[in-house]
C-alpha cells in the first residue's frame, strides 16, 4: 500500500487541479443576464408601455405650479381626443424653492401610485390646486384625498414618509436635471422638447398630428 501512496497523492492533486481549472474557466465565461424583476419605477403613464406608432408625451411637473395646473386640463382633453394613440407620462419635478408644498404633493401622488391609483391622486391634486396650495399644513388634505379615492389610508401615510416614495421622486428629479429641465411644466413629445408657446390645445394637437403615423 505504501508503494502506491505517492501515485494516489499525485492523482488526487491532478484531479484537484483539473477541477480548479474548470471552475476558473466557467467563471471567465460571459454569464447569461439575470432575469429582470418588476420595478415600480418612477414613470407613471396613462396607458402602460408605449406601443409602436404611439406618440409619447412626457411632462415634468410640479403640483403646486400654476402653469402646470393650467396644462392639466389640456392634457386631459387631448387624451380624450386621441385615446390610445398617445401615451402621457408624468415625472415629478417639485421646485421647492418656489412651492413649499410641492414635494409633499409629489410624495402623495407617488404613494398613491404604490396602491395603483397614481392618476386618481394626480387629478385630485391638480383639480383642487387652488385650495390646498394656499394651506399652511397640507398633510390633512392629502390624507382626505387619499380617503376620497379609496386608498388604504394608514398604508398611504406610511408610504408618504417611506424610502420607496422618496426614491421615486428623487430619481425623477435627477433624470429631469440630466435632460436639462429647469422649470415647469416642461414637455417632451417623442423625446423632443416642445416650446412653452405650444403648450396649448391647438399647439399640442399640431405637435401630435405631425408625429402620428400616416394611415395607409
Amino acid at each position: 500500500m505504501k508503494r502506491y501512496l505517492p501515485f494516489v497523492i499525485i492523482a488526487a492533486v491532478l484531479v484537484a487541479a483539473v477541477g480548479a481549472g474548470f471552475l476558473m474557466f466557467r467563471s471567465s465565461q460571459p454569464q447569461p443576464p439575470a432575469t429582470p424583476t418588476p420595478s415600480s419605477g418612477s414613470r407613471a403613464t396613462s396607458n402602460g408601455p408605449a406601443s409602436k406608432g404611439v406618440v409619447t408625451i412626457d411632462e415634468y411637473g410640479d403640483y403646486q405650479c400654476p402653469p402646470c395646473g393650467g396644462l392639466h386640463p389640456i392634457l386631459k382633453t387631448l387624451k380624450g381626443e386621441y385615446g390610445g394613440r398617445i401615451q402621457i407620462a408624468f415625472h415629478h419635478y417639485p421646485i421647492i424653492q418656489l412651492h413649499p408644498h410641492a414635494l409633499e404633493a409629489s410624495y402623495a401622488a407617488a404613494a398613491a401610485g404604490l396602491q395603483g391609483k397614481f392618476w386618481e391622486m394626480h387629478n385630485m391634486l391638480y383639480d383642487n390646486q387652488s385650495v390646498w396650495s394656499q394651506m399652511g399644513d397640507v398633510r390633512p388634505i392629502l390624507i382626505n384625498f387619499a380617503r376620497q379615492i379609496g386608498l388604504d389610508v394608514p398604508r398611504f401615510t406610511r408610504d408618504m414618509d417611506g424610502l420607496q416614495v422618496v426614491t421615486i421622486v428623487s430619481e425623477d428629479t435627477r433624470r429631469a436635471s440630466e435632460r436639462g429641465v429647469n422649470s415647469t411644466p416642461t414637455v417632451f413629445i417623442n423625446d423632443q422638447l416642445i416650446p412653452n408657446d405650444n403648450l396649448t390645445v391647438e399647439g399640442l394637437r399640431k405637435e401630435i398630428n405631425q408625429r402620428l403615423p400616416v394611415s395607409p
